[in-house]
């Protein structure tokens, strides 16, 4: 059975995953603060847009910006994106779960929710852990379904943080997010534009990177903008 993907328009990120993001599954970008995780977010979600499908966008931190979304898809396709903004746990609980109901009334052909994690974050503690992280693997439970049932993809973006027993980042939520992401994306920067690499996938190999730089037209290759 051939697996659909969607394109993001970056050519060496297509490159790298074969065509795209993976429809029917949660792909999970993450990496440190400013690595392009909302630029990654917005681009996939501009790119659904312009091939004439709607977006549910669940935007946790406040980052999406319309006029940003415009520079890269176009004033027109902003009435194709339907932006829900909690501001706590709770509300995004809700938000996910009126998702269901909203993909089949709107024909939504991507969800996006960037970040899974940020109200999470705020919320968990010492005390409460075993109960939030209950809550967050349903939410993410909830979105698997969601992509399975409907044969669409869900991106979501994920904060990081240092472990005190390694110098490796560590994904907030740890064992949720890498339970439920059946392809997960790592962002960073490096001395010419940022990478991409993967660090699970259902079919690709481990440990492949893709370079890309972003500008004012979304990812692009590094070697259009003469940085290699």
């Amino acid at each position: 059975m051939k697996v659909e993907r969607l394109e993001t328009g970056c050519e060496p990120i297509d490159s790298l995953m074969e065509g795209g993001i993976e429809e029917g599954v949660i792909t999970n970008v993450f990496g440190a603060s400013g690595t392009g995780k909302t630029n990654f977010a917005v681009q996939v979600a501009a790119r659904v847009t312009e091939n004439g499908d709607k977006v549910a966008y669940i935007d946790t931190e406040g980052g999406f910006s319309p006029e940003r979304f415009a520079q890269i898809a176009g004033e027109e396709e902003l009435d194709d994106i339907l932006v829900r903004n909690p501001v706590d746990f709770q509300q995004q609980e809700d938000a996910i779960d009126e998702l269901s109901e909203l993909v089949d009334e709107k024909e939504i052909g991507l969800v996006v929710v960037d970040s899974m994690v940020s109200l999470y974050r705020l919320l968990v503690d010492g005390d409460n852990a075993s109960e939030v992280n209950k809550r967050l693997s349903q939410l993410f439970s909830d979105l698997s379904t969601i992509a399975r049932s409907h044969e669409i993809p869900v991106v979501v973006t994920n904060q990081v943080y240092t472990s005190f027993d390694e110098d490796d980042l560590e994904l907030v939520g740890r064992d949720v997010p890498r339970y439920w992401s059946k392809c997960l994306l790592k962002l960073s920067e490096g001395q010419s534009g940022r990478k991409l690499t993967i660090e699970k996938h259902r079919s690709l190999p481990e440990g492949r990177t893709a370079r890309f730089t972003i500008t004012d037209q979304g990812l692009e290759s590094p070697e259009e903008k003469g940085l290699f």
